[in-house]
């Protein structure tokens, strides 16, 4: 008697079947015991992934039924020119996240991590293991789409049923080493469509009927790679791109569905884009087939030519890969800076970090990482100066107090030293860069182009583990609150109240201009020559 294999859409199995229309099939089985047979009929309910996050006290799940997954994103950033910097990051995918209304949500419930329905056509293997003592016992093969019969097994005799899929219209002769015992069998990882899905689920037939579910897994990464270019222009073309590492073979274990034996390294896993002359380019989703083990070993690579300029943008050792997960690798590109002229003119760049910060740090991120030094007016940043008109970010965080041999405002270096008119010798800024003039701060904080945003929590005291706060101007510099030091002791003050920012310029008599700003106010001051400040470099 022929039954009719029938799929069900509902990715979380919770609404009614709807049933694929019958599936045809190739069977070859053993001799059946004398208890009796089952007719046995498979509900592929459809496909997902592994990443999805317990809805219990073991993860959060906020509005719309997303789960908090914040703790699961990777970051990396890398500074391509003092005023440009990428930033990577590798999400869960969102649609991956969501959860059902209509799913329940009790206690052993998960946030399932949806995959798309097998289309008409695809094949799939179910393969039947004897649970008493791991033997193949029969298969078959089915075709989404197409008549299929039920597959024939022993009335109350336990099994582990294995089903896997590779996602094309085609599989291969059963192979001896699928029929070996299951503690054993296995079967190869096909690059050819890159994907590989596979379910065990134990069962016992107990009627002359049966019908079984079956959700298959992803088993290998699948990514979708996004790119935007901010302001930096129109993504016109984007060539070469790959994500690494991608192995072309694996063996999977058809008892646990752990894939291991990957030996074949290819250039990488190819990606394709889609909208172009934009600032986002979305590649479509591509399956990786690696686990970097834990280790952020993932990396991306392509040509990009963006506002006319076309350059190879290469971010190895840059995310984890691991397999079952569905992603979004996201890459920001993004450069400093802001407008002195009205109406969004004069662009200016800054660099995107303060003196002797951490480049490698997000520098629109507020953390402790990017605050940077804190330098006497005239100060030249060398080594020899060090502790005496100037302090390193690791000892303005480590050391909250007096700073043994700063040089107190009696001795401050005179005029000329740093100057409005050029970059002098004793500008600590790199090269192409100097210390802005008063002037060009002022021209930013006037010009209502430069959307001035408090960012962070700005205490009201002076906290020495607030390095959380800072102002954000335009879309394109980020100034933290990164306080200052005392003219004559050196001691620190200020952190996440306020902060000041170094110009080249001179004010009335012995003081100097420093820009000055809090979570309310950002203006121009007088300041002592021998206060320590944060010092943020313009290109020349």
């Amino acid at each position: 008697m022929k039954k009719e294999l029938h799929l069900i859409r509902n990715t979380f199995g919770i609404a009614t079947l709807l049933f694929l229309t019958s599936c045809r099939s190739t069977d070859t089985e053993n001799t059946i015991n004398g208890n009796g047979i089952s007719a046995v009929s498979f509900n592929l309910i459809g496909t997902d992934y592994g990443d999805s996050g317990k809805l219990s006290g073991q993860a959060s799940i906020g509005k719309g039924g997303i789960p908090n997954s914040e703790n699961q994103v990777q970051r990396h950033s890398i500074l391509v020119t003092p005023s440009s910097f990428i930033t990577a990051e590798l999400s869960p995918s969102l649609e991956s996240s969501k959860v059902s209304g209509k799913a329940s949500l009790g206690k052993n419930s998960v946030a399932v991590v949806s995959g798309n329905a097998l289309t008409s056509g695809v094949k799939f293997r179910i393969i039947a293991y004897r649970q008493s003592n791991g033997a193949y016992h029969t298969h078959k093969d089915y075709t989404v789409g197409q008549p299929a019969e039920p597959m024939m097994l022993d009335n109350g005799a336990a099994y582990n049923i294995v089903v896997y899929s590779d996602g094309t219209t085609s599989l291969p002769e059963i192979s001896s080493g699928e029929q070996n015992n299951i503690g054993s069998a296995t079967v190869n990882y096909d690059n050819t469509s890159s994907d590989f899905m596979y379910q065990k689920i134990a069962f016992t037939p107990t009627n002359s009927t049966n019908t079984l579910n079956i959700t298959l897994r992803h088993k290998v990464a699948q990514i979708t790679t996004i790119i935007n270019s901010g302001s930096l222009g129109n993504i016109t073309g984007i060539t070469g791109g790959l994500l690494t590492p991608h192995y072309s073979d694996g063996v999977v274990s058809l008892s646990s569905g752990v894939m291991t034996g990957r030996t074949t390294l290819t250039s990488g896993s190819a990606l394709n884009f889609s909208g172009l002359n934009t600032t986002t380019a979305t590649a479509a989703p591509v399956f990786v087939n690696a686990d970097t083990g834990g280790n952020a070993t993932g990396g991306f690579s392509a040509d990009m030519t963006i506002g006319g300029v076309t350059k190879t943008i290469s971010l190895p050792n840059s995310f984890k890969i691991t397999p079952e997960n569905k992603s979004n690798l996201t890459i920001n590109l993004m450069k400093c800076g802001a407008y002195l002229g009205p109406g969004d003119t004069n662009w200016k760049q800054f660099a995107c970090h303060n003196l002797g910060a951490d480049t490698t740090a997000n520098p629109f991120m507020p953390s402790a990482a990017i605050h940077g030094g804190k330098y006497q007016w005239g100060s030249n940043g060398s080594v020899a100066e060090e502790g005496s008109r100037w302090v390193s970010q690791k000892t303005d965080q480590a050391n909250w107090g007096i700073i043994t041999g700063w040089i107190p405002k009696i001795d401050a270096l005179p005029d000329g030293t740093w100057s409005d008119a050029s970059k002098t010798g004793n500008d600590p800024c790199p090269t192409g860069y100097r210390v802005p003039t008063a002037a060009q701060w002022n021209d930013i904080i006037s010009n209502p182009s430069n959307k001035i945003t408090a960012l962070g929590p700005w205490t009201s005291v002076s906290n020495i583990t607030d390095y959380d706060s800072g102002l954000l101007i335009g879309r394109g510099l980020f100034l933290p609150s990164s306080g200052w030091r005392d003219e004559t002791t050196g001691f620190a003050k200020g952190l996440g109240i306020t902060g000041y920012y170094a110009s080249s310029s001179l004010s009335t008599g012995s003081t100097v201009s420093s820009l000055h700003i809090t979570n309310s106010i950002i203006n121009i001051v007088d300041d002592f020559r021998t206060t320590g400040v944060s010092v943020r470099c313009i290109a020349e």
